[in-house]
């Protein structure tokens, strides 16, 4: 497994740097429909949840024929339209894509990076799994949520990660193999020993539980010292 994680990287790193978009052919929409994919994509900073679901999926149901204008959007200035694209190209399922979406993978904006890395692991490119595996973590319940549930669907493991779970220590023990998994893959195993240290976790995951203070030896057990009695008292006794 390790070592076709490995060739598939080398193999996605070297279509990255011998290919681009602008010398793949990708079926062209006639006028009217390539007026409206153009007119959906520019409607994406305007919509929210369900009417902007439909759009996407009205979008990523255009195939081929959409993805040089999504692929345009990967450019776009609002961090919404670039992630939004980023998610529909994953939808797509067109690996000529990747090289474009790699170009975009350290875009300054979370939002779009996380989408990209999304993508990319959907697409088959695994080298994107740190940054998913980095959002599992996150703060935001959907976040954890699509993050987790891209790493399952490309790898088929779980690691019994909760993305609804309270319990901070039990995510931090499933994400640790999580990044336990990568580091085995890559062969990079300061990326799973920096978050045991991080989170206070043994090298194993497990959480590291501080030592109980050695009971006093039988016989040695301090009770609560005496007071010296005043001087008014201790003249008296001195008396009788």
């Amino acid at each position: 497994m390790r070592r076709f994680v490995l060739v598939n990287l080398l193999f996605l790193g070297l279509a990255a740097c011998g290919s681009s978009s602008n010398s793949i052919p990708y079926a062209e929409p006639n006028e009217l429909m390539g007026e409206e994919i153009d007119r959906r994509i520019t409607q994406i900073p305007y919509q929210h949840r369900e009417e902007l679901f439909n759009n996407l999926l009205w979008l990523s149901q255009a195939g081929e024929q959409a993805i040089p204008s999504l692929l345009n959007g990967l450019k776009h200035e609002d961090p919404k339209v670039r992630s939004n694209c980023a998610w529909v190209l994953g939808k797509v399922g067109d690996r000529r894509t990747i090289p474009e979406l790699q170009r975009v993978a350290q875009d300054k904006n979370e939002q779009v990076r996380l989408e990209v890395a999304r993508s990319l692991v959907t697409l088959g490119d695994m080298s994107q799994a740190p940054t998913l595996i980095g959002g599992l973590d996150s703060d935001k319940v959907q976040v954890r949520y699509l993050c987790h549930e891209a790493l399952k669907s490309s790898t088929g493991r779980d690691f019994d990660f909760d993305h609804l779970s309270e319990n901070s220590e039990s995510r931090h023990q499933s994400v640790w193999r999580w990044r336990n998994w990568w580091s085995e893959q890559s062969g990079d195993s300061w990326f799973a020993k920096q978050y045991a240290d991080e989170n206070g976790l043994t090298e194993s995951g497990e959480l590291v539980v501080s030592p109980e203070p050695p009971a006093a030896p039988d016989g040695e057990t301090k009770g609560p010292e005496k007071q010296d009695p005043s001087p008014v008292e201790g003249e008296k006794k001195s008396k009788s």
